[in-house]
């Protein structure tokens, strides 16, 4: 019925012009109008109703008044799809007429536009919440309730580091090593991806013309090729079958250190011999860094205004005019980051379950875990906004001394922090030589099947992992390559030609004066790349990793809880893809602070 008056409606707006010789301009005008409302409403009646019908279920009046919402909401007589047509028509027409006789300020028509975006889309998210009210109460899998991961999981994995998984770990466990096993395949998918993507970018551009021959070709071969094939062959073809088999592995090793074969690559053991060791090469790390901000950092004259909010203002107000309280401000802001990164560091790795004891740290919150880890993340939170603050009043502007004395002075800075960080690192690691078992206890020789490595005395890289790594590595090193490029020729040539002029060197001119340009717009084009490289980890399963993806997908099998699980899934890309996009927005903002 209302689909015949639509078309009716269509058809007298499209003849209607004909007539208008007939009619007087007023009545032309309401006629028209009429005509277009009617039209209007009765499309979006269609599309709500079809909505109603076609949906996750037919959600008629009286199934929403089974709900348990604690009122009811409408009579069963109405159709839902009435509702929201009139109101929304009603107000369009009285906006109309607002409009008409000039009762209505640019302000009032904004927040009519907003209210009128509101209503059109609010019956829409009112049907999808009933849906999912309903389906709640009428189907166990829609059952929101995580006590399923509590539950044995019953099921192994191939890649567990740090943390060691058996068949009568909770769900929650497992959850937590794939999510680890995702999270370090990324981060060192993104450092391997920029640094092959920067120099296969810059190579593109070379006079020559092998080498940016052979760049272009790269590029061209792994980014027109997809990520799944490109996975299964390095899988297969590359490491699969150029690799000896774990029989021949005491032939190929490196000194007795490193080993290889089919099933990855073996290392030496690590074991932290000492936490407090550990921790000094962080503590100076950062202390280098804290100093270096101290003397690079430029303070802003009295004069100078930022644009601060309400929290900047109240700083602001308690630092006054004064230049050593602003100095005093900035490095004690700095210090407090550095003790939030330690104090992560100590619960991260105590979650780890590294075993270590260390004791001026001993009666903080009981020393648990998870509340040191909890502990630093709410001081960094609060370190960071802290600095955010900073850089809205200008107090966090620096400047590198270039001369010749400058660069001697931070060579010779870092080169004692990165000396001194070994030695420290040296006598906190204790390293021991891989130890190949191939004999029972009573000397009798095994088969080359069940041979393994002494606990403790080994870290292996598996097959699987190199895969995935290397084949999202090379896959977004090619589209990063093309940004680089990109960027590199948007720059003017004047540029290029005023370093040469200056007599710089081509490595010069690279580092002080093209990438440096360049980075403003490559960074934000980066940071999708990188955040398609978390996404894409999700592929992990065709080469057999286990990460969050495969663990959760195992879950739904032998669960059966899919719409949790689903949503956690959800959850977790969304907060990965955020994180990424924070820190790369921090990164975009120093950058682009400089104005050229």
């Amino acid at each position: 019925m209302i689909e015949r008056i639509a078309l009716i409606l269509i058809l007298t707006l499209v003849l209607l012009p004909f007539f208008q010789k007939y009619l007087s301009s007023t009545v032309f005008y309401y006629i028209s109008n009429t005509i277009n409302y009617s039209l209007f409403a009765s499309i979006y009646y269609i599309l709500a109703d079809s909505f109603v019908e076609n949906t996750l279920l037919n959600l008629t009046p009286n199934r929403i008044q089974n709900l348990s919402i604690g009122f009811n909401v409408l009579p069963e007589a109405v159709d839902l799809a009435w509702v929201p047509t009139i109101i929304l028509s009603f107000v369009i027409a009285l906006g109309f007429f607002l409009l008409q006789n000039g009762n209505i300020t640019p302000r009032r028509y904004d927040l009519s536009i907003q209210f009128l975006a509101i209503l059109a889309f609010l019956p829409f998210v009112l049907y999808f919440w009933t849906h999912i009210l309903y389906l709640k109460e009428n189907d166990s899998s829609w059952i929101f309730d995580l006590v399923f991961m509590e539950e044995m999981a019953g099921f192994t994995l191939s890649n567990e580091w740090p943390f060691q998984t058996a068949l009568q770990d909770s769900r929650w466990q497992f959850y937590r090593v794939g999510l680890l096993n995702a999270i370090r395949v990324v981060i060192l998918s993104i450092i391997g991806s920029t640094i092959v993507g920067v120099l296969i970018g810059v190579f593109r551009l070379s006079r020559n013309r092998l080498l940016s021959s052979l760049a272009e070709s790269y590029v061209e071969f792994f980014r027109n090729m997809p990520l799944v094939v490109q996975l299964f062959f390095l899988y297969t073809v590359v490491l699969g079958a150029n690799l000896p088999t774990f029989e021949f592995i005491q032939d190929n090793t490196l000194f007795g250190w490193v080993y290889w074969s089919n099933r990855g690559i073996v290392g030496p053991g690590a074991i932290i011999e000492n936490m407090q060791y550990l921790l000094a090469v962080f503590v100076v790390y950062l202390g280098a860094r804290t100093y270096i901000r101290l003397t690079e950092r430029i303070l802003p004259e009295n004069s100078e205004r930022y644009s601060v909010d309400s929290i900047g203002k109240i700083i602001e107000n308690i630092l006054g005019e004064d230049q050593r309280n602003k100095s005093r401000m900035a490095v004690a802001v700095d210090i407090f980051f550095s003790i939030s990164i330690l104090i992560v560091l100590y619960g991260l790795f105590n979650i780890v379950e590294w075993n270590y004891k260390i004791s001026f740290i001993e009666g903080i919150l009981e020393n648990d875990p998870l509340s040191m880890f909890k502990l630093g993340i709410i001081l960094f939170t609060l370190s960071a906004l802290l600095r955010f603050k900073l850089d809205n009043l200008g107090l966090n502007n620096f400047t590198a001394d270039d001369s010749v004395e400058g660069q001697r002075n931070r060579l010779y800075l870092w080169s004692i922090t990165i000396l001194l960080m070994f030695v420290l690192f040296y006598f906190a690691i204790l390293f021991k030589q891989p130890n190949l078992i191939t004999e029972k206890p009573n000397g009798d020789p095994l088969g080359w099947g069940s041979w393994t490595w002494e606990e403790g005395t080994d870290q292996t890289i598996s097959s699987v992992f190199l895969s995935l790594w290397i084949g999202l590595t090379l896959y977004t090193a090619a589209q990063i390559a093309e940004i680089v490029r990109g960027s590199i020729q948007s720059l003017p040539r004047g540029q290029v030609e005023a370093a040469i002029s200056l007599g710089l060197s081509p490595y010069q001119r690279l580092n002080l004066i093209i990438l440096p340009q360049a980075l403003r717009s490559m960074i934000p084009s980066m940071t999708n790349q990188y955040l398609n490289c978390w996404k894409n980890s999700s592929l992990a399963f065709v080469v057999g990793f286990s990460d969050f993806y495969a663990v959760f997908t195992t879950i739904v099998n032998n669960a059966g809880q899919a719409v949790p699980v689903f949503i956690m899934i959800l959850a977790t890309y969304q907060v990965g893809s955020l994180t990424i996009s924070a820190i790369m927005n921090y990164i975009n903002s120093n950058v682009t602070k400089v104005k050229i």
